[in-house]
């Protein structure tokens, strides 16, 4: 057994805050317009692959609420995500090495044929705003509107 000094590990069962929630459950292709809940999408991660873009709307805020889209297919027409709650997307997107803020926005279009296979939009909420980041791979890939 390696010799560890003292107070550098931790015995039984790690708990997280009860306002935490994991990434746990790929729920594989969004393929249609869809308003999600918060009960039904916390902790979810969705694949836009339905080759045509439609819009999702998130819940409105909630603390500890989180979810994941990632491209999983080439896209036709945009994929617009809109706020639960008017002005309440904020954030940044860093499309192709360059940081664009979102502060207060209604939407946030991925726009079609510049979406990059992985590209990604991480929400989460602290019950107030609905907190955003994402990563591009090429520029003008998303636009936050208000």
């Amino acid at each position: 057994m390696a010799n560890y000094p003292t107070g550098t590990h931790i015995a039984g069962p790690l708990k997280m805050g009860a306002k935490s929630m994991v990434l746990s459950t790929d729920l594989g292709g969004l393929a249609a317009a869809k308003t999600l809940t918060a009960d039904e999408s916390n902790g979810q991660h969705y694949i836009l692959d339905g080759g045509t873009g439609f819009g999702i709307t998130l819940p409105v805020p909630t603390q500890g609420w989180r979810c994941q889209f990632t491209i999983g297919a080439l896209f036709t027409t945009d994929f617009v995500f809109t706020a639960g709650t008017a002005d309440t997307f904020t954030g940044s997107i860093t499309e192709a090495g360059v940081l664009q803020l979102v502060t207060a926005a209604d939407t946030i279009t991925l726009e079609d044929g510049v979406e990059v296979l992985g590209d990604f939009l991480d929400f989460w909420s602290d019950g107030t705003n609905t907190f955003v980041h994402g990563v591009t791979s090429t520029a003008i890939s998303a636009t936050p509107a208000g």
